[in-house]
This record gives structure tokens, sequence and C-alpha cells, in this order.
């Protein structure tokens, strides 16, 4: 499991030395996971180690979201004319994280189904 939490954070901070050489637009992170996600690909299968490291960062992600929740709450009056922005961004990112979670699915079992 350590194996895997190191892997994560070297291809972050890879991720955060390639946008910060080559100036992107790009979160450091974000450049990390595709990095990640090519290097799995390339691979053809997610190694034990990450795989288990990775599944408990998702068993610890709910923790991630008390911080935001706990800033809405303490926001008061300056949410008050905010709320209808608020709920259509939410709202709008659940959906299409809906759809493309839907869409990848499908692609990974469709090509799990053609091996």
């Amino acid at each position: 499991m350590l194996a895997g939490f190191l892997t994560l954070l070297g291809c972050q901070l890879v991720g955060e030395f390639v946008q910060r050489a080559l100036n992107l637009p790009l979160p450091g992170p974000v450049i990390g996971m595709l990095l990640l996600f090519c290097g799995l690909c390339i691979r053809g299968s997610v190694p034990k180690d990450l795989e288990s490291g990775s599944q408990k960062l998702i068993e610890l992600l709910p923790l991630l979201l008390m911080a935001p929740a706990a800033g809405v709450f303490f926001l008061g009056a300056g949410f008050a004319d905010q709320w209808p922005a608020f709920i259509a961004a939410v709202s709008l990112g659940t959906v299409c994280t809906l759809v493309f979670c839907g869409l990848l699915i499908r692609f990974l079992q469709r090509r799990n189904s053609d091996l």
C-alpha cells in the first residue's frame, strides 16, 4: 500500500514539475493524474499496491467534503444572494460527472469484453 501512495505522490510531483516547467494552464495534480492514466493504459493493468492505496484514499474521500460544507455553512448572509449559482453549479457538476462515469464504464466494459 505504501508503494501505491508513493506512486500517486510521485505522479503528482511530476505533474507539478511539468506544469511549472512548461507553464501549462492545467494544475499539476491534474497533469500527474493524466500521466498516471497514460502509464496505466500502457501497462494494461493496475498494480496491487496502487489499487489498495487508492482504495484506501477513496474510503477517506468523505473527509475531504467536510471543509467545503463547513465553508458554505459559515458564509451566512454572503450565501443568500449566491445560492442559485451554487445550486446550478452543484447540479450541473453532478450531472456531468454521472454522464462521464456512465460513458467511461460502458467503454471499459466493451473493451474488457473484447479481450
